[in-house]
């Protein structure tokens, strides 16, 4: 187990990728098209958040290797608020859609398992919309469960061929993504196990973490970002390098900048709620006309439902599973 000081800026800084995701969505769902770069970041949000979650959940499962006590975490940091959404989602489509009854079972019990490729939405509600689903942000989360199920065996390979298995692990995915492109089925290049490269990205800035100590490493992080504003429109560059540039200004952000104390974490929150915020004001023609007033009141309304869903709903039961961890542990002993 590695000994990490915890005075970093992992909160603040999935908050602020989650703030770009919405940016971005905002742009597109409300028919902006604005060609301000800053509405067009979520790509680069979206993985660093994966690279962030291998980084994270194997210093966790590092921490406690006790594999009941691992899932126990996962599925009470992530499965209550996601399942309620889904509810919420089903209950919209029972009471607007025309969908049949078949097509509204179909959308709850592929979105409850995380499968919400199969069913983004219920009959044509959003067919005329700029997204045919009522939340395109929920893919990542099957990406996230899928490494979350893996962890305890990647960790046990980890720790029999270390950073060998890693650059296995890489290039597998790697691979899947070159032939993926090759074959021109781009949907899959968003699917399990593209992402996998990331997260092990993650997992080696963890396991190398003491080697990464450099007062020079502002000069990787230029270097770093330079190449990819030069390269990002590589499809090779981004399958194969990127992810490790991306990674070293993830460590410079965390630990090298001055440490911004949060007393919430609701990046959660408003990473799965913003988007079907977004998408029901237009659907219903709230949306403000005022491009300004309607990213304001938006992003407010999701900020206020993100920030009482991490109070009363997240950290509820994320207390209640580590209650059921003690109290595991207090049987045995």
């Amino acid at each position: 187990m590695k000994t990490i000081h915890t005075n970093n800026n992992f909160d603040i800084l999935r908050l602020i990728l989650a703030f770009l995701v919405y940016f971005a969505h905002w742009n597109i769902l409300t028919s902006q098209q604005s060609s301000n770069p800053v509405f067009h970041l979520s790509g680069y949000a979206v993985d660093m958040f994966f690279i962030v979650s291998g980084f994270l959940v194997f210093w966790s499962f590092d921490n406690d290797q006790n594999i009941k006590h691992f899932y126990i975490k996962r599925f009470f940091r992530i499965f209550p608020l996601y399942a309620i959404l889904i509810v919420l989602q089903t209950f919209f489509f029972i009471v607007f859609s025309d969908g049949g009854f078949g097509q509204i079972v179909k959308y709850f019990v592929c979105n409850i398992v995380f499968l919400n490729f199969l069913s983004p939405s219920v009959s044509t509600i959003f067919s005329s919309m700029q997204v045919d689903a009522i939340n395109g942000s929920l893919w990542t989360l099957k990406n996230e469960v899928v490494f979350y199920v893996l962890m305890p065996l990647l960790f046990r390979l980890y720790k029999k061929w270390r950073l060998y298995f890693l650059a296995m692990l890489y290039l597998f995915s790697l691979f899947y993504m070159l032939v993926v492109d090759y074959l021109g089925i781009s949907k899959l290049l968003v699917q399990f196990p593209a992402q996998l490269r990331l997260f092990t990205v993650g997992i080696t800035l963890y396991v190398m973490f003491d080697k990464l100590k450099n007062k020079n490493i502002i000069f990787f992080v230029a270097g770093s970002f330079g190449l990819i504003v030069l390269f990002s429109g590589n499809d090779y560059f981004k399958f194969s390098l990127y992810p490790f540039l991306l990674g070293i200004i993830m460590i410079w952000l965390v630990y090298y900048v001055k440490p911004i104390k949060i007393k919430f974490d609701f990046s959660y929150s408003f990473y799965i709620l913003h988007f079907p915020v977004i998408q029901l004001s237009v659907y219903f023609g709230v949306n403000p006309v005022n491009p300004i007033i309607s990213f304001v009141s938006l992003f407010s309304v999701v900020l206020v439902l993100s920030y009482f869903s991490e109070k009363y709903i997240e950290k509820r039961f994320i207390k209640l599973g580590r209650d059921i961890i003690k109290k595991n542990n207090d049987g045995k002993n």
